[in-house]
């Protein structure tokens, strides 16, 4: 029997494992994130030694090292240390959800197999925010609409900071702490979710996961985020520029949807345009105004990582939003241009393989589109909110990019490296660019 274990765990299905516990980390609390994705590095270590390769890292990898380094640099000019040392550690331990996708998921099948898990899990997470949203508003049952609160709130009573888990409100919030955060993350999914479920293998897989994507969509809905409708129509609105030809079918089935969604929903949708009548609004504007003051004070390098040092500002403004509720001002609070000029390099890079898989590679033009319509939607949901805020959305976030990293990979032949190299390569380039400039080989000028 433990020799049978020993095979099923560490042999023939280590890349099963690998990405079932990197995709699973959104269904259990955020505390529990930090431990899957360290135990989903460590089983793609197993699948990478059973085939003699070792960590692999990608281009944009290599760059998110770089915005690692920086923030491990913030630590020292920040003003709460502690908040921006926890800040570099969320992104340090998450930073293997990224590492798990790229050393495991080298080949068309395993990428697809990945999609596909990834859309069972949104789907369930979906699926628990509509029952919680049943429960509550329809059958007017008195349940919370956080499912792990109880485990929440005796886990945080030792947590260094004060946290306001108890929400009056009736949105669901499936298997996350807060209604916005998961309307960010199906909102995150969504494009490749739809890749797979529309791809051209027609497969029962890819039907099966057309049910999940709708099923996603139903939970973002009732998450009550704008954030996610908007971003839900910015990829509509992509979808409906890349498929002109069959613009009348596609306009006929958005407008039964439409037809068939609840009140309570369309409501919330046409609040977004309220403006001052509305208080979560109005705590934005007040926010990105303490936001644009605090940047012109520092503008370089920011108050450091972590909201806390944003946080302080906010409250000496009487403001009660816990950050800037904008991806950009806060990436500029806290980073300053030089955080906002890394994390734009990788925004860069992942357009610029994206349009490349879409015009040139017939296989991958699919993956090229939803690539870049989850660009567009992540930017469009920041305008409005911060998904940078817990260890979920980093690790989610993350396991995108690395999945934009392996399509470029396996679609465009970019080279992987292994991640022990990089320092390797990188002291070597410099020190041959420091012996170029060797006083001694520079010829006198007579």
């Amino acid at each position: 029997m433990r020799r049978k274990w020993h095979r099923l765990f560490y042999h023939e299905n280590a890349f099963m494992w690998a990405i079932l516990l990197l995709t699973a980390i959104p269904i259990f609390p955020e505390y529990c994130a930090p431990v899957l994705a360290i135990a989903s590095l460590f089983v793609a270590g197993v699948d990478a030694r059973k085939r003699n390769k070792d960590i692999q890292i990608g281009p944009l990898g290599k760059i998110l090292l770089v915005y690692l380094i920086y923030t491990a640099i913030g630590i020292f000019y920040s003003a709460h240390p502690l908040n921006s040392l926890s800040t570099f550690a969320m992104w340090a331990v998450m930073f293997c959800g990224y590492l798990t996708v790229t050393t495991v998921v080298y080949t068309r099948r395993r990428l697809h197999t990945a999609l596909f898990l990834v859309g069972i899990v949104a789907a369930f997470i979906g699926a628990v925010a509509c029952v919680q949203y049943l429960l509550i508003t329809v059958l007017d049952k008195e349940v919370s609409n956080q499912l792990w609160l109880p485990l929440d709130e005796f886990f945080y009573r030792y947590f260094p900071m004060d946290i306001d888990l108890h929400m009056a409100d009736n949105r669901a919030s499936g298997t996350f702490n807060n209604p916005n955060i998961l309307g960010e993350y199906l909102a995150m999914l969504l494009p490749l979710i739809g890749y797979y479920g529309f791809s051209e293998f027609r497969t029962r897989r890819s039907l099966l996961t057309r049910i999940f994507l709708f099923i996603a969509i139903l939970g973002a809905a009732v998450s009550f985020s704008r954030g996610a409708y908007i971003a839900m129509l910015s990829i509509l609105l992509m979808i409906f520029v890349s498929n002109l030809k069959r613009i009348t079918p596609l306009a006929l089935c958005v407008v039964a949807a439409i037809s068939l969604i609840p009140e309570a929903i369309m409501n919330r949708f046409l609040s977004i345009g309220k403006g001052g009548s509305d208080s979560a609004i109005s705590e934005r504007f007040e926010a990105w105004d303490v936001a644009i003051r605090t940047i012109i004070e520092r503008p370089l390098f920011g108050l450091g990582p972590g909201v806390s040092n944003f946080w302080e500002k906010l409250q000496n403004a009487g403001v009660g939003a816990p950050h800037s509720h904008n991806l950009v001002l806060q990436i500029l609070v806290e980073g300053g241009f030089v955080a906002l000029f890394i994390l734009c390099m990788i925004a860069i890079r992942m357009l610029q393989n994206s349009l490349e898989l879409a015009n040139r590679n017939r296989h991958g033009s699919g993956l090229g589109n939803s690539l870049v319509m989850f660009v567009v939607a992540f930017v469009v949901y920041g305008m409005v909110d911060y998904p940078f805020l817990s260890p979920k959305l980093v690790g989610n976030f993350l396991m995108i990019i690395g999945f934009a990293d392996v399509i470029a990979h396996i679609y465009l032949r970019q080279p992987f490296a292994a991640l022990l190299s990089v320092p390797i390569t990188l002291w070597q380039r410099v020190s041959k660019r420091l012996a170029s400039l060797n006083p001694k080989k520079i010829s006198k000028s007579p």
